[in-house]
């Protein structure tokens, strides 16, 4: 621990104690307002606590880097991003290794995060996004310099349960592809977003990456994903190093997308937006989900969430190359799929839109 030089004074004028310290170059004020010596006090152990929690070293506790690293996470990456690492931290890593010294953990202890989540219930895939929070976390305190550690063996456990996913069946796939209707207010009407849904299931886009997806995104028969709008509304490049790509439209998808510049038009709608709300403003996510429900109750689809229609693209195009498909819903290269990432080749992006128009053709019976 830094030794303190300085003690609290009190200040009369304004009737507190106040202490100011200093660590590599940082200056801290740090005051009480409680008379007395207890305030004098207090205002020490706040001082000697953020001179602790600054000093960095072998000996520095978990607990210590687990809020260094938030802190650096918060500050550079999106609502969307911090949230959930902030629960993995809280309720998981925090409580198996917070109290341990940086210099005892091992490749054991990590493991034993992830198992104490399986022991949990966690389903495989939220076990997964604690590894990869873990692994963050380890990285960021060999930049402090603090550990040498690299886990190399972290597993999920063989008994993690599968997130089940739902997929709209053929006979569901031609009702949203011949019924547009929906209702609204007591009554039946065109769905606003029925051509936002038939897209979601021809091009397996992610709810966000439609909803932020722009007019000059969109070029003849290929659209480019460059943002995508999280559930805080909040844009941002995308969910991995891959989200950004470029789509080539298959037949069907390119239809539906001028379908949807052809309602905007008889609507009056004027908007950046390709699926905007009414009033031409961008569409949250909330909006989205809440229509979608409205409509999947009408037209008797079974409770498929607006992100399992990307799961329904996947299970259309079975016979697509499992590199092809990658290119359009945009993995990210450790995702527990079939083959690895090639060299893309000229024309691939084509190829893998005519294997999907082929394959919904084939359902819809077209």
């Amino acid at each position: 621990m830094p030794t303190r030089k300085s003690e609290a004074i009190w200040i009369e004028s304004r009737q507190r104690w106040q202490i100011k310290v200093q660590m590599d170059g940082t200056r801290r004020t740090f005051t009480s307002s409680k008379p007395g010596r207890k305030g004098k006090i207090a205002a020490e152990q706040q001082a000697d606590l953020w001179l602790i929690n600054n000093t960095i070293g072998e000996t520095t506790k978990c607990s210590v880097l687990l809020d260094r690293y938030f802190d650096h996470v918060k500050q550079t990456t999106s609502q969307g991003n911090w949230r959930p690492i902030s629960m993995h931290i809280e309720a998981h890593i925090r409580p198996v290794l917070g109290e341990k010294k940086i210099s005892q953990v091992n490749e054991n202890m990590l493991q034993s995060v992830i198992d104490r989540a399986y022991q949990l219930g966690l389903a495989a895939r939220t076990l997964r996004n604690i590894k990869s929070t873990l692994m963050a976390w380890i990285k960021f305190c060999r930049k402090e310099r603090v550990t040498t550690l690299h886990p190399e063996d972290l597993s999920i456990p063989n008994g993690a349960k599968k997130s089940s996913r739902t997929v709209a069946d053929p006979q569901e796939l031609k009702t949203l592809f011949t019924s547009d209707e929906t209702t609204w207010r007591g009554g039946l009407r065109p769905d606003w977003y029925i051509h936002a849904y038939r897209l979601a299931v021809l091009t397996g886009l992610r709810p966000g990456e439609l909803m932020g997806l722009r007019w000059v995104d969109v070029r003849k028969n290929r659209i480019s994903i460059r943002q995508s709008l999280n559930d805080y509304k909040e844009f941002t490049p995308g969910k991995n190093e891959n989200a950004q790509r470029d789509i080539v439209l298959s037949g069907l998808a390119a239809d539906e997308i001028n379908q949807q510049r052809e309602m905007l038009k008889q609507a009056g709608v004027i908007s950046v937006y390709v699926f905007p709300r009414p009033n031409a403003e961008c569409t949250t996510q909330d909006t989205y989900r809440s229509f979608w429900k409205r409509y999947r109750e009408h037209n008797g689809i079974k409770p498929i969430t607006p992100y399992e229609m990307r799961h329904t693209f996947v299970s259309v195009n079975k016979e697509m190359p499992e590199g092809l498909k990658k290119l359009i819903v945009g993995h990210s290269e450790d995702m527990d799929t079939e083959g690895i990432y090639g060299h893309e080749m000229e024309g691939d992006r084509q190829a893998a839109a005519e294997y999907s128009d082929a394959a919904f053709r084939k359902i819809l019976g077209l």
